[in-house]
């Protein structure tokens, strides 16, 4: 049997409790214990000091150009990692509480065919982002220690400020290598961060076509009971609408709170994946002759954010299109066949008006208040990103 949504959250905050980033289930069955707190403490104040030692290496840093390039990027993605790293840290409280509703919400209304499609849509799109991600690192890993064999160059993964690019002793190279370690750990609360609102965007989808699959199922549980018991029919019908409406209000609420807890996220998001995605193809367009390890590091790095940015903006526009399927499925449940001389079937008329008329309403999210999270964005961002490579590239030539 698939997992139903409450399992799918339960088993995510189970692997963001194990990343270090705390308890975001809403029971306490991952105990934030003074040890852990104490892991979390230690772990993220080592982040946050090799990100502050990247950022003076970009902006003061005495580095070769390789160097120097790749200082500039890491300025302009691990603050925007580190800021969404402690964003989920902030609003943790709030997390527990929205798990808690979408859990419950709905829940009696579950299919499992729709949940089966939930969990592996959830499982393939993250999957997929780790191992981009960690195929990226590992890249990084393989040509510095080639740079260290072939050319005697410093083993440089992250570019920090300390130790100094001069020094080649035992106590230098013992912090790269650490810094490079802390690099590859501190990837499990980066995609924490980055994949708690792609699971809630793919579970918010799966809710609303879970109620546009009610309303389906009341129109035709309607069609067969209206011919043996009409009176029944009628109640039944009006009590499965009762039912929708009500999941309806609550999942527009839910959505509000996904983009206010998840909304700042998932604009650094969109920023981080396009910003870093145009430095990166810059990189190819000025320098086309790399070797295979550097352009698998490029090619990986550049397929993992494109991936992120696929998740973000293709699931959130597929919210407003499950969303916009909803009104005609209310106004096709039956209400309209009831008998009008009953004061209760002409309450139920209002009430289904209303809510066709607010299923009409377009949801969609947007990042920073402003650019529309959807599939148009996702084709806007990548022409504008090729564009902007193929520019530098004819020029390079």
């Amino acid at each position: 049997m698939s997992p139903k949504t409450k399992d799918l959250l339960r088993i995510f905050c189970k692997y963001v409790y194990y990343a270090g980033a705390g308890n975001c289930w809403y029971e306490n069955i991952y105990p934030e214990t003074i040890l852990y707190r104490m892991y979390t403490i230690i772990s993220f104040s080592i982040y946050t000091i090799m990100i502050f030692l990247e950022n003076l290496a970009a902006l003061f840093g005495d580095l070769p150009e390789v160097e120097k390039n790749s200082a500039a990027m890491f300025f302009a993605i691990h603050n925007i990692v580190l800021t969404k790293m402690y964003l989920l840290l902030y609003h943790k409280k709030s997390i527990r509480k929205l798990n808690y509703e979408m859990a419950v919400v709905g829940e009696e209304l579950e299919e499992e065919g729709n949940m089966r499609k939930q969990y592996l849509k959830t499982r393939i799109g993250i999957i997929l982002y780790v191992i981009t991600v960690y195929l990226s690192l590992i890249a990084y890993g393989v040509e510095s220690a080639r740079r260290v064999i072939v050319e005697g160059a410093p083993f440089y993964t992250v570019v920090t400020y300390l130790p100094l690019y001069e020094d080649n002793s035992t106590t230098a190279s013992f912090f790269r290598i650490f810094f490079y370690i802390t690099w590859l750990y501190m990837m499990l609360p980066m995609m924490s961060a980055d994949c708690m609102p792609i699971t809630h965007l793919i579970v918010m989808t799966h809710k609303f076509i879970t109620l546009c699959r009610h309303f389906e199922r009341i129109r035709d549980d309607f069609d067969k009971n209206i011919v043996t018991n009409k009176e029944q029919a009628l109640a039944i019908l009006k009590q499965g609408c009762l039912q929708g409406i009500v999941m309806h209000q609550k999942l527009m609420y839910l959505a509000d709170e996904i983009h206010r807890i998840f909304g700042i996220i998932m604009s650094l998001q969109v920023c981080e994946s396009s910003a870093v995605a145009v430095l990166l193809l810059l990189r190819l367009a000025l320098s086309p002759h790399l070797d295979l390890t550097n352009a698998f590091m490029t090619y990986t790095f550049v397929g993992s954010l494109f991936l992120l940015l696929a998740l973000n903006l293709w699931n959130a526009g597929e919210i407003t299109y499950q969303a916009s399927l909803l009104s005609n499925a209310i106004f096709n449940c039956g209400w309209h066949l009831s008998a009008i001389e009953k004061e209760s079937h002409r309450d139920l008329r209002r009430l289904v008006l209303i809510a066709c008329a607010q299923a009409q309403k377009p949801l969609i999210l947007k990042a920073f208040g402003i650019q529309d999270l959807s599939y148009e964005t996702f084709v806007s961002v990548a022409r504008m990103t090729y564009s902007v490579f193929a520019v530098f590239y004819q020029r390079g030539e």
